[in-house]
């Protein structure tokens, strides 16, 4: 009798522990080992404590259990996290996960910017991005030791932050950001003007202000070149540049209007030194950040007489190109009977 005793005794820790491993065991594995879906964004916030990792991780179905792993953070293995901003897979068991916590393996964020934005329209989409504060990078843009470091001789990066995409990790300091775009601008620099380097830093703020101006004029490439053209013959012989974006420019950037659906006379008429119908020469800034098109055109413009273009064709988004009032007129007599007559 009491052998028996004995052994059921023995049968029922046995099973006891082989139902305790059994149960550890699939604590450890995958939360779904068949996804095959894209991985799953996940954020350690600054400071997170591990316990409440765990408890989210497991909210969100990536990790089973997480009292288990509670239990091997203080008898087994110290755990550790990393803040910052993952990828992580479903198909991935906990242990795997929080090693890629652990040793702070971040997802980068892509962050795409647009030819011809503002600094303060770029601020916003890495902020959106939840890259960088839109403050702090505009508050970067003026670091006068990051400007002096890629030798720019202006009060701010306006102009040099190169259109493209970028990936960086979340919360990513501002500085760096910047620092990582303005070497991008003088790596593409270099391959369309090799010889800027031997331009003063006046002139190569010149040219650069003249590309943000045709950055914003162009819509056809083959033409950006010769709208520089017309800009510099302008200046050349004194004539203002007229250009209606730097009247836009004021509009939006200084008055802190919506984008206009057309100029007015009136518009024309706007005081402020980047006004280029009041003011002969260039504004006294970047009115926006070029891409390659418009530097590659104002660093490298058509050889022209052209003093004048007017739109030829609004849909096309080409233009008529002349060298005289005479010629300009009848351009822009024909692109309004034309329009009429739709």
């Amino acid at each position: 009798m009491i052998r028996k005793i004995i052994l059921a005794a023995v049968l029922i820790v046995l099973m006891a522990g082989a139902g305790t491993t059994f149960y550890i065991y699939k604590a450890l594995q995958p939360f779904n080992p068949g996804y095959k879906g894209e991985g799953i964004p996940f954020t350690v916030e600054k400071g997170e404590p591990l316990n409440s990792v765990l408890m989210r991780l497991n909210e969100e179905e990536l990790l089973r259990n997480p009292w288990i792993y509670k239990i091997y953070n203080r008898l087994v293995s110290p755990l550790s996290v990393k803040n910052g901003y993952y990828e992580v897979s479903p198909d991935m068991t906990g242990l795997q996960i929080l090693s890629v916590l652990q040793e702070g393996r971040q997802e980068l964020v892509r962050v795409t910017v647009p030819e011809g934005l503002t600094s303060s329209r770029i601020a916003g989409i890495f902020e959106a991005a939840g890259v960088t504060g839109s403050d702090d990078f505009l508050e970067a843009m003026t670091d006068s030791e990051l400007l002096g470091r890629y030798g720019i001789e202006a009060s701010s990066a306006e102009g040099y932050l190169f259109p493209d995409t970028y990936y960086f990790q979340k919360d990513f300091p501002a500085a760096q950001v910047l620092d990582h775009m303005l070497a991008t601008y003088f790596e593409n620099l270099v391959k369309i003007f090799p010889f800027y380097k031997d331009l003063t830093p006046e002139k190569l703020q010149e040219k650069l202000i003249l590309a943000s101006v045709v950055e914003k004029e162009y819509r056809v490439a083959e033409e950006a070149s010769l709208i520089a053209s017309v800009f510099n013959n302008r200046m050349k012989t004194g004539m203002p540049l007229q250009s209606c974006a730097t009247v836009i420019y004021v509009i939006t950037e200084e008055l802190g209007r919506p984008h206009p659906d057309r100029v007015f006379f009136r518009d024309l008429e706007l005081p402020s030194d980047f006004n280029t119908y009041l003011h002969n020469g260039l504004p006294p800034a970047p009115i926006s950040n070029p891409g390659k098109v418009a530097l590659n055109a104002a660093f490298n413009p058509a050889q022209t007489d052209y003093l004048f273009f007017v739109v030829k064709d609004s849909a096309a988004g080409t233009h008529t190109f002349t060298s005289n009032f005479a010629d300009h007129n009848s351009a822009r007599e024909s692109y309004i009977q034309g329009f009429r007559s739709k």
